[in-house]
């Protein structure tokens, strides 16, 4: 609108009046483009926090201090049964709908000392794909237990890059949310790394969880660089709604850093 105006013949200034109404038309506009933004926000704000617990841990990156503890998950999905003492935290509690999720980063360096790569040119180059290229990247996806270690993955979220908010905890709120029914389980997806993860001060039974990966394939075999990217290619997350795969392996003493928000159905 302001386009065309500005490109027709003006032979007197528009008047006072027109430019009130110009004033008062553009506000409008503005407003109603905070509501469209702020009304998601909102609604995430007032949900209940799915994978909340007392105390949370920070990621691990980038620990300049003992490099072999800067640690992030890649090309996997995998959820929390146990967290803080708590068993199946992500266990939804009744039919509903997921609004908005959120994960706590670290910020893994890209340069130092010692090493061939920084922290994170070696991760982007552990886990790449052709699909998502290098990038740390991430989405949550709702899973169906069939028995035995089996789940079916039912919805997921759309995939989110994140190496511009690396560092931070980052809430993103759904276009579209996802229907949940009582009893499925939201899982975390990373399509390639993400360094929401940490094994730092939480060993024990309190902290559990189960991943997408085959047995015999559950981490790498030796504490080379060929032997963790030999096991980078044989991990792969499960991104096929309405597949069935097997999450055969479990681990006890790290804590994936996600959460998600969920609203009831009304009644």
């Amino acid at each position: 609108m302001f386009i065309n105006a500005m490109s027709e013949p003006r032979t007197k200034p528009p008047t006072a009046r027109r430019r009130a109404a110009y004033a008062v038309a553009f506000a409008a506009l503005c407003a109603a483009l905070v509501m469209v933004v702020a009304m998601p926000i909102a609604g995430a704000s007032k949900a209940k926090v799915i994978g909340h617990t007392k105390h949370t841990p920070k990621a691990s990156c980038p620990n300049i201090k003992d490099t072999s503890h800067c640690n992030v998950i890649g090309r996997v999905t995998g959820f929390m049964t146990a967290a803080d003492g708590r068993k199946h935290p992500f266990r939804v509690p009744s039919d509903g709908k997921l609004v908005a999720w959120a994960v706590d980063l670290g910020k893994p360096v890209n340069k130092h000392k010692g090493q061939k790569l920084g922290q994170r040119k070696f991760f982007a180059s552990l886990f790449e794909n052709k699909q998502y290229g290098k990038q740390p990247t991430g989405r949550i996806a709702v899973l169906k237990h069939k028995g035995g270690v089996q789940y079916k993955l039912m919805h997921q979220s759309p995939v989110v890059q994140l190496g511009g908010v690396l560092g931070r905890k980052q809430i993103f709120t759904l276009n579209k949310p996802l229907t949940v029914r009582k009893g499925t389980i939201v899982a975390f997806t990373s399509p390639t790394w993400t360094p929401d993860f940490t094994d730092v001060n939480v060993s024990g039974n309190g902290n559990k969880w189960r991943s997408s990966r085959k047995k015999g394939h559950c981490q790498p075999r030796h504490n080379t660089d060929t032997a963790k990217h030999r096991f980078a290619r044989n991990s792969h997350a499960q991104q096929k709604v309405r597949s069935v795969r097997d999450y055969e392996c479990s681990y006890t003493g790290g804590r994936i850093l996600y959460w998600a928000y969920f609203t009831p159905k009304s009644k």
